[in-house]
């Protein structure tokens, strides 16, 4: 008798329905940290193995494409699955996802699974917060060794080169800058994230650049490297404020909302006594209070390039060099940034 979802439910320690939720995709109030167990546990056993395969090879007949990323959660993530998904299905192609909760260590496993899925390229969108060193390198060497064509999207990983689409984050850098300024702002601060990371890299560049065109010279003091959470985003506030800066650029959401707890702590308020631009989708950015003035990446548009560029890898062998394609960022005005010229 083959294993069932009661097996892998108990293995796992949770109940069958949270297996059938899970291992289908549905949506569900179970933490990621289940969500991974349950996936581990159904791999150990050869459950999902097995039925994804005969589903995945039923529906598309060998145009499979896999997609392997690392955040449940994220509307940019939402947005460019949707955008792959459906210049996929123009040229017949069936995506299959693969979620992958401890990316460096995992990820090449999963690399592994698509492959024996029959997946004949993959499209690897990592967490803004991929590491560099050994991990990456043997991820490297993973994908080398499958033989699959596969492209990044949205996020750079370190020592892993090939095909990369993403939005231009220099240039949006430089977009909150030119905002802020013709708003009336001088001094002003950015929480950058994480240190060494390339989008976090990129978004400074961006930053010192907008300054420098501007004939305000770059302080290295006013840029904050922390962590991409709230809490991050409330010390580097709390920091820069003491500094003068009259405006934030936040290179992420969780960032911004840093701010925004920051300003409710101080008795103050976005818009009113602190400007904030934040990177962030439009809809994350429609749900903070007073709406965030965002630079919003094109993340539809994203996926469906990144499909593209890979369906033309697995047809035609095209592309052996590599190419990073870029997507300019919009800027969408909230309330969040006070207009000092008035």
């Amino acid at each position: 008798m083959g294993i069932t979802i009661r097996d892998v439910a108990e293995r796992a320690g949770v109940s069958a329905a949270s297996v059938s939720l899970v291992l289908n995709n549905k949506e569900c109030r179970i933490s990621d940290e289940t969500k991974q167990k349950i996936f581990d546990v159904a791999a150990e056993l050869g459950y999902e193995m097995r039925k994804r395969k005969h589903r995945i090879q039923a529906a598309a007949g060998g145009k499979v494409l896999g997609v392997i990323y690392s955040d449940l959660n994220n509307e940019l993530t939402e947005e460019c699955i949707r955008g792959m998904e459906a210049y996929a299905s123009i040229y017949g192609y069936y995506t299959f996802h693969m979620y992958c909760q401890n990316f460096s260590k995992k990820c090449a496993e999963q690399i592994g699974i698509a492959a024996e899925l029959g997946a004949a390229g993959l499209i690897i969108i990592p967490p803004l917060d991929m590491n560099t060193g050994d991990n990456n390198i043997l991820l490297g060497e993973k994908l080398k060794r499958s033989g699959l064509p596969f492209v990044l999207l949205d996020k750079a990983i370190y020592n892993v080169f090939c095909d990369f689409v993403t939005a231009d984050n220099k240039q949006g850098g430089t977009m909150a800058v030119d905002h802020l300024f013709a708003m009336g702002h001088k001094k002003i601060g950015i929480l950058a994230g994480k240190q060494g990371i390339y989008n976090t890299r990129k978004r400074v560049e961006g930053y010192r650049e907008g300054l420098m065109l501007k004939g305000i010279p770059f302080d290295e003091s006013l840029v904050y490297y922390s962590e991409y959470t709230e809490e991050g985003g409330l010390e580097g506030a709390r920091c820069l404020t003491e500094k003068g800066i009259s405006a934030f650029v936040a290179c992420g959401r969780t960032l911004a909302a840093g701010v925004y707890a920051f300003a409710q702590q101080q008795g103050r308020q976005i818009g009113r006594d602190i400007s904030l631009i934040g990177f962030a989708n439009e809809e994350e950015a429609k749900k903070l209070n007073p709406r965030l003035t965002c630079i919003c990446q094109p993340g539809e548009q994203m996926g469906r390039k990144a499909a593209e560029v890979l369906i033309k890898k697995v047809e035609n062998g095209e592309g052996d060099g590599i190419k990073t394609n870029y997507f300019t960022p919009s800027l969408i005005e909230g309330e969040s940034v006070k207009d000092k010229t008035i």
